[in-house]
């Protein structure tokens, strides 16, 4: 029976992908030998299901993330926001949040988190060195013989903090806000990653999967950058205030939550100094720089204008279904391959005491904004082979009828309620994707619950997207997410802390999220609407009046 076989080679790789016995991505080349071995799938179709024009797509947008790293853009972003905001504990953490969540629309959520945890322990040092000092002032403020007798353990235990500050703190509030600060980075990338198609390879391989199931309708999927920026960035937003708000109270407490100042005067000017000698360290805003912000306003608007609700949009100056996300994708990122990293001379004003240039200036070679040497060092290579093997799993489950057999088997559903149906699917995908591998698994269920949809005359999407939202929702173990690891590796945070704060945060961003299913993604994808041409209820009782003629 193939449906068993292909559940006996799926079983294979999901257990390959959970243990991590061999590296994800070479994992992800399992399904070329086991499936045709099993005799479900030649290896000829299986090889042509790995790479789509999705893959294209994800390929310009990690090579566009890998330019703006190469040229410390996203850095730049991040010191400037934290600049404009205060240093009291509530709004510095806002200010770490929101370039966080930003840049991991765009880039790797692990550069954003790896990029942001320098300035996270240079603010932290400073802040230690000014409640240090502020321990000192104390002590000479006490009584002459008091002062005597303690003066020396006083300066021990100020030189013991400041030269093992990850391990030893000066007081409780400290303490905390090193938790604090570390765990905002690392959830905000998490964040980040849903409010953009771009933003995480989970998104990329359900567009690819959505756009395979709505194609053997002879249909359009619906999800391009521009539907998905509408409905999953502000869900993205308003689960970053929520964060925001828990973190806060549930380290610093309910008074300062509810305090409305702006910081110290002494420690924001400190703060912003250590900020500032940051900033000073990378220059002037650069040419490269320039180009690159010019090169993303404009992907950013062919993206958004390709196609608008209602079917008004430049892609329809071509041919249908011949212009996709990934062809301005492709084209800009073309552009930073030819595109110079340095003004040409031509265009620089000459000096009038010295009118002729060296002719090795003139004639020296000027890199360009992105070069192959720079992708083929530090791509990541293996995040794009996990969204090949994505896509072949799902192919490959949807071809044999594996996917068809497990939604018959899932009937339990189709007694409940759709919105308590979502709630529970997401709420498992949410404590499963602390263990397992977030693109491995959204690679296996989209599959499964498109047919669980389809079989309860319910559109793909209502299930599909809430689920793949779910899959980012990993915030309660080090082992979940890379920047999860990240910051617990620093030694500030402990699995405990991990737990209790991640626990209520993703009961938050589950009921957000089904909130905004239910609600304003509706809207805009028609979720509660099945295609007739899905509807296989529908579709029998055609066939059996045409029978009966």
């Amino acid at each position: 029976m193939k449906e068993l076989a292909c559940l006996y080679g799926v079983i294979i790789v999901s257990a390959f992908w959970i243990t991590e016995v061999l590296p994800l991505p070479v994992t992800a080349l399992l399904p070329i030998v086991i499936f045709p071995l099993l005799g479900v799938l030649p290896a000829k179709e299986v090889a042509l299901s790995y790479v789509k024009d999705v893959s294209m797509f994800s390929f310009s947008c990690l090579s566009f993330a890998l330019c703006i790293e190469k040229w410390h853009l996203h850095r730049r972003i991040a010191i400037k926001t934290l600049l404009c905001m205060g240093t009291s504990p509530k709004w510095l953490t806002l200010g770490f949040m929101l370039p966080t969540w930003f840049l991991s629309l765009w880039i790797n959520n692990t550069s954003a988190t790896a990029m942001m945890v320098p300035v996270v322990m240079a603010v932290l040092d400073q802040l230690h060195k000014l409640e240090a000092s502020s321990i000192e002032l104390n002590t000479f403020e006490e009584p002459a013989s008091e002062v005597i007798s303690q003066n020396n353990d006083q300066k021990q235990a100020i030189k013991k903090y400041i030269d093992n500050e990850a391990f030893h703190y000066p007081n409780k509030e400290y303490k905390q806000m090193c938790k604090l600060l570390n765990l905002c980075v690392c959830y905000s990338a998490s964040l980040g990653g849903i409010g953009s198609i771009t933003g995480s390879s989970t998104n990329l391989i359900m567009q690819g999967q959505s756009d395979a199931i709505f194609e053997s309708y002879g249909l359009q999927s619906g999800v391009n950058f521009l539907s998905w920026f509408l409905c999953c960035c502000p869900v993205a937003f308003l689960c970053l205030i929520l964060m925001w708000l828990w973190l806060v109270f549930h380290f610093l407490g309910f008074r300062e939550l509810t305090s409305w100042k702006c910081g110290d005067s002494v420690k924001n000017e400190s703060l912003k100094a250590v900020l500032r000698t940051h900033l000073e360290e990378m220059g002037s805003l650069s040419f490269a720089e320039t180009a690159i912000i010019g090169h993303f306003i404009i992907l950013l608007s062919l993206w958004l204008s390709m196609k608008f609700p209602g079917g008004v949009g430049w892609s329809l100056w071509f041919r249908p279904e011949f212009v996709n996300n990934s062809t301005p994708g492709i084209i800009l990122l073309l552009s930073l391959f030819l595109f110079p990293s340095e003004k040409p001379k031509i265009f620089c004003r000459q000096n009038a005491n010295n009118t002729s240039l060296d002719e090795n200036i003139l004639y020296r070679p000027v890199p360009a904004l992105l070069e192959w040497k720079n992708i083929q060092d530090h791509y990541p290579w293996g995040t794009w082979c996990l969204l090949c093997g994505g896509y072949a799993i799902a192919h490959i489950c949807q071809e044999s009828g594996l996917s068809l057999w497990i939604a018959t088997q899932l009937s339990v559903f189709s007694n409940m309620q759709p919105w308590i149906m979502l709630f529970i699917l997401t709420l498992i995908i949410s404590f499963m994707t602390e263990i397992t591998s977030n693109a491995a698994m959204i690679s296996i269920l989209c599959p499964i619950l498109a047919e669980l949809a389809l079989s309860m005359q319910m559109n793909p999407l209502y299930l599909l997207l809430p689920a793949t939202l779910a899959c980012s929702l990993a915030f309660m173990l080090p082992v979940a997410t890379p920047p999860n690891a990240i910051v617990f590796a620093i030694g500030h945070i402990k699995v405990k802390d991990m737990v209790k704060a991640g626990l209520v945060l993703n009961f938050l961003c589950l009921i957000m999220i089904n909130i905004a299913t239910n609600t304003w993604m509706t809207a805009i994808l028609d979720l509660n609407v099945i295609p007739p041409v899905m509807n296989r209820q529908l579709n029998l009782s055609h066939a059996f009046v045409n029978t009966t003629k």
